[in-house]
Order: C-alpha cells, then structure tokens, then sequence
C-alpha cells in the first residue's frame, strides 16, 4: 500500500472511529459544534499566524533537538511525500485536520468535557497528553505536539466551533508539507545524530 493510501486510511479512520463512537455511544452531536461563517474564517486566519510564527522561529532556534525534528521531517517527507501531487498533500493534510481534530477534540475533550462532567482544561490536557503520545516521534516532538495540541483545545473551547481548529491543523499541516516541498534538505552534518 502507498503512503498516501496509508495517510488516507489511518486519518479518515480516525474521523469514522470519531463520528460512529458519537453517533452510537456518547451522542454529543459534533455537527452542532460545526458551522463556517465570516467570523470563522477570520478566527482560522488569526488562529493559523502563531502556529506558522512559531514554526520559522523554531526552525531558526540553533537547537539541536529541533534540528533533528527537522531532519527527520524533512527525511520522511522525502522517503514518503516527495513524489506526491498537491492534490495528494492536500488531501492528507486535510483528512489529518478533520480525523485528528474530531477525534482529539470532539471525541476526547468534549466527551471528556461535555460527556463526563470533566474540568474543561483537565480534558484539554488529557487529550492533548494522547496527541503528544500518539506524535511521539522523539521527546521533543511529543512535547511539541503535546503544546500545539493545548493550542487547538483552547481554540475549540474559546470559539465553541470545532471547525476553526480543524482548519487551522489542515492548514498548517498543508503549508508545512509546501515548505518542505520547496526548500533545500539541510546537510546531515549540521544536524547531528537522532537520538
């Protein structure tokens, strides 16, 4: 099988195990928490800057941990991705947003929140704990997955629209996946190991 029907199988699949475990267990309703306006769309454009922001201030940071993210990125991009279509980015980048956002924050953190009765930062920093463990390339990349992941909760609970991080985390995903795409890979050497 193809990495990109590998992609499309794995975050479409979290988006049916995401909508048939609320349809049939929890009934929280995502639609309801769905919808797309003016206003939206100004909250996805002001949502998505920190996010691009803080990537280029990290790929600048001379620290070796990031480093190695970036070169194991950039590794697996060319491994997997390289050969790819727009379109096929495209896709992945999108079926990521909707699988991984109705899942971790739909399925997990309302169902912890509005389900259960949880403190909504306590089901914020669940959730976003099993996003971090479920991108834990390295120890650092789970971290930073672990922090978007609380950025994403935050936007959901501040804007009651899981819409805004779904599109957010397709497009991040989507412009990174370009940049990669269009830049040099950076020498080995100056990487150091991953470790």
């Amino acid at each position: 099988m193809s990495f990109f029907w590998l992609a499309v199988w794995v975050e479409g699949g979290l988006a049916v195990i995401a909508i048939f475990a609320d349809m049939f267990l929890f009934r929280l309703n995502f639609w309801k928490y769905i919808w797309c306006d003016g206003t939206t769309l100004l909250q996805i454009i002001l949502g998505l800057f920190p996010l691009i922001a803080g990537y280029f201030v990290l790929q600048a940071l001379p620290f070796a941990p990031l480093q190695r993210i970036d070169r194991l990125v950039r590794e697996l991009f060319q491994q997997h991705m390289s050969h790819l279509n727009f379109w096929q980015l495209a896709v992945i980048a999108a079926l990521a947003g909707i699988g991984e956002e109705l899942f971790f924050r739909g399925l997990i953190q309302l169902g912890l929140s509005a389900g259960l009765g949880l403190n909504i930062w306590l089901a914020i920093l669940i959730a976003s704990l099993i996003f971090g463990l479920a991108h834990a390339a390295t120890l650092t990349y789970f971290l930073l997955a672990f922090v978007i992941s609380i950025y994403f909760g935050f936007l959901f609970d501040d804007t009651g629209n899981l819409f805004v991080p779904i599109a957010i985390h397709a497009l991040y995903d989507l412009l990174v996946f370009l940049y990669i795409w269009f830049t040099p890979h950076k020498s080995p050497e100056n990487l150091g190991t991953v470790s």
